[in-house]
């Protein structure tokens, strides 16, 4: 067992900074459990002629911090477990040392993060409690606040991150960043070689896209994705710009039917089938009751992927697939809600659409329910 502790912090930063995967396994982790292996052994702490010879067969300094982010990766607890206190080959050292020290100013960066995020809420919850008793004025409360440029309940972590052209995968975003991110090219997954998405208009005239704020304006002036193509290109600007629209509207819950216990998409007797993109019936011929689960038991619907924050599903003629994103209360009822990226296929088909789903519950025993308005592609 590991000597060394670590703080709530200190793991979401070496998480974070390592795109939330283990370093071996390349599997994602679940923050609340993966273990942080010492590549080195720290065990070699208490055995200095033991660390010394092994420090010198591996080329290191002798000065090497056992406990430095440099010998430090996020690990699944299994694969952790079966290492124990083994040294690997020098090569396999050496090459987990090279990822360990490339993310050393990630994850100090983001503690940084952590920790000023972590005093804007204690600052706040002070302001707060200075009000009730009466010590500061609701005047003065508003001018203090006036010097943080980011309150802690402005700031969102993304379980899927904005992919942008001109930067990394952003997977923490404030309010005062959105207002930017719009005039960001949206990266197309993959598709390296585009850099943006045409659309059409009745006319047939052709406008291509990069950005957030440059696809809204070009679908308020009866732009559209006219090809399968173009469609399926779009789906990348819906999830960005939609994710973009939610953040600005939302607000940290009063309460939760999501959280405790956690809940979400995987959760397949909590989905209702209306949720399943239907060509044929409309959503008020579906019977509200029936669930994914139901669906699954009797054929309907197959299950092709699930993950941590993944869930792939497929009929006979289409397939869906929903991407949990974040959670917050995007609809200012108090209640908590989780954004979804969602994307609809043909099977057998070149037909692809897709865009954001915002869903909430409404007490412990409900199902989930769609929020309006449904920017999505079901039914």
């Amino acid at each position: 067992m590991s000597k060394q502790s670590f703080t709530a912090a200190q793991r979401e930063a070496i998480w974070l900074a390592h795109s939330r995967k283990c370093a071996y396994t390349r599997e994602l982790l679940d923050v609340s459990n993966f273990h942080i292996d010492h590549i080195i052994p720290e065990t070699l702490s208490e055995k200095p002629v033991l660390l010394k010879q092994t420090l010198t067969q591996l080329g290191l300094s002798s000065d090497f911090d056992l406990f430095g982010w440099e010998n430090l990766l996020p690990c699944r607890p299994g694969a952790n477990l079966q290492k124990s206190a083994t040294v690997f080959e020098p090569a396999h050292v050496h090459f987990f040392l090279g990822v360990a020290s490339s993310k050393k100013e990630e994850v100090i960066d983001h503690l940084d993060k952590i920790e000023r995020r972590k005093n804007r809420g204690r600052a706040i919850v002070l302001l707060q409690q200075c009000l009730e008793r009466g010590e500061l004025s609701a005047e003065e409360i508003a001018k203090v606040l006036e010097e943080y440029a980011e309150k802690p309940e402005a700031i969102f972590e993304l379980l899927e991150g904005m992919q942008f052209v001109d930067a990394e995968e952003i997977t923490v975003v404030s309010k005062s960043d959105l207002e930017s991110l719009l005039d960001r090219p949206v990266r197309l997954g993959e598709n390296t070689h585009i850099d943006g998405v045409t659309l059409t208009n009745n006319d047939n005239e052709k406008r291509l896209v990069k950005t957030c704020r440059e696809y809204g304006s070009a679908l308020s002036q009866g732009f559209y994705a006219l090809t399968t193509f173009d469609m399926k290109m779009a789906t990348w600007f819906e999830h960005q710009c939609g994710l973009l629209k939610a953040l600005q509207a939302a607000s940290p819950p009063l309460n939760s039917f999501v959280s405790s216990p956690k809940v979400g998409i995987v959760d397949l007797s909590l989905m209702p089938f209306s949720f399943f993109p239907n060509m044929v019936e409309s959503e008020a011929e579906i019977n509200p009751s029936l669930s994914y689960q139901d669906k699954v038991a009797d054929g309907t619907l197959t299950i092709k992927r699930v993950g941590q924050n993944l869930l792939t599903v497929e009929s006979e003629c289409m397939g869906q697939q929903l991407i949990e994103v974040t959670r917050s209360d995007l609809n200012g009822d108090g209640t908590e809600d989780i954004l979804l990226f969602e994307y609809c296929y043909a099977i057998g088909g070149t037909l692809g659409f897709g865009g954001i789903k915002m869903i909430t519950r409404l007490s412990p025993q409900g199902m989930f329910e769609s929020l309006p308005p449904e920017d999505s592609c079901a039914g």
